[in-house]
């Protein structure tokens, strides 16, 4: 049997799809990563404190802070922006 040949059109619409999910991913990537709250704007939010300080708050629950729903990273910076005052 005879192999058939691929019309270009077939092939651009592959890459077309291609190029359309890579870029779907890479939006839902970034959405997962912008999800995360800002820190408020308390004086215990320190950006450059260790973590293991975030976590004798949010993990023993002490201060009214909430508990951390996920488990603990190596820099809460990575997901959380720290909030601006605004003037």
């Amino acid at each position: 049997m005879a192999r058939k040949k691929k019309f270009a059109g077939e092939i651009n619409f592959y890459k077309a799809m291609t190029v359309l999910g890579a870029l779907l991913a890479g939006g839902l990537v970034y959405a997962f990563f912008g999800s995360a709250p800002d820190l408020s704007s308390h004086p215990f939010h320190v950006a450059t404190d260790p973590v293991s300080e975030c976590m004798t708050c949010h993990v023993v629950k002490t201060q009214s802070a909430p508990i951390m729903p996920h488990r603990p990273m190596d820099f809460c910076t990575f997901c959380h922006s720290p909030q601006v005052d605004k003037p």
